[in-house]
């Protein structure tokens, strides 16, 4: 599919500044209240300041309060439209983001038009820190405010180093995603069993990895092994034939099955 640059509004970084200026310098994104970035967001929608839906197009927004990221609209969106964040692995760069992320792990999936699909990035050359991951939470109100679709249903996503934000994002800032998916992700080694109980509570987790990714796998396994003996509803799946990094003929069909209708019924032991 063909990418389409939207610039328009102030530039993102004078918006952070901003931003940052009326909350408060250098305070964590986790700990502003989730009501105040959702009135934030609205009053920037109610000045025209989101990007215009594009028709079957991978569109690259810049230049609003919450960009750069990518989003791909469903075709017919309604109220109840899922919306996934998937947090981009590497250097988490815009060539990252369309090239990789959203070629291999995301554009093949069988029922892509169903869902809201929003990939953030950082600018070539740079890396996505822990902090700059925090503004997937400033996005997930942007995107409400702009397009609409489900609160309920704003699932938190990522691979490899995005998926270790996404795992960390879930824990510091519980209560804001219905679901968790890693392909592969895992928890920060500070994460306690009480924090991932209260994190993850009636919130399931996707677990995958390549099934040739000696490195990852034996962690997301026992990712999955931790989550289950916490009584917290998790799947864990292995990609045949591939290994950290997904090629062309990896079919992610199954996340979106994954984020559409949950996860299959527990196995009965």
């Amino acid at each position: 599919m063909r990418s389409k640059r939207w610039v328009a509004g102030i530039p993102s970084g004078l918006a952070l500044l901003l931003l940052g200026g009326a909350l408060g310098c250098r305070k964590p994104i986790t700990e502003v209240p989730q009501g105040e970035l959702l009135a934030q967001a609205v009053r920037a929608a109610a000045e025209k300041r989101c990007a215009p839906r594009g028709e079957g197009t991978l569109q690259d927004v810049v230049g609003t309060p919450a960009s750069p990221y990518f989003i791909h609209h469903p075709e017919q969106p309604t109220d109840d439209t899922p919306t996934v964040i998937f947090l981009p692995g590497g250097a988490g760069t815009r060539t990252i983001a369309r090239d990789f992320i959203w070629k291999n792990w995301l554009s093949r999936g069988r029922r892509l038009d169903q869902v809201r699909v929003v990939i953030p990035y950082v600018s070539d050359g740079s890396r996505m820190t822990r902090e700059e991951a925090g503004r997937t939470l400033r996005i997930f109100e942007e995107v409400l405010a702009c397009y609409g679709g489900s609160r309920k249903r704003v699932h938190l996503a990522g691979t490899s180093n995005g998926g270790r934000h996404a795992y960390d994002l879930m824990v510091t800032a519980p209560g804001r995603f219905a679901s968790l998916l890693g392909a592969p992700g895992i928890f920060a080694d500070g994460a306690d069993d009480k924090q991932l109980t209260m994190a993850l509570r009636d919130r399931p987790v996707y677990n995958g990895v390549g099934a040739d990714d000696a490195d990852w796998k034996p962690q997301v396994q026992a990712t999955h092994e931790r989550l289950e003996r916490l009584g917290l509803r998790s799947v864990y799946v292995e990609f045949p034939g591939q290994g950290h990094i997904v090629n062309e003929q990896f079919d992610p069909s199954g996340f979106f099955d994954f984020w559409l209708d949950g996860p299959p019924p527990a196995e009965k032991k």
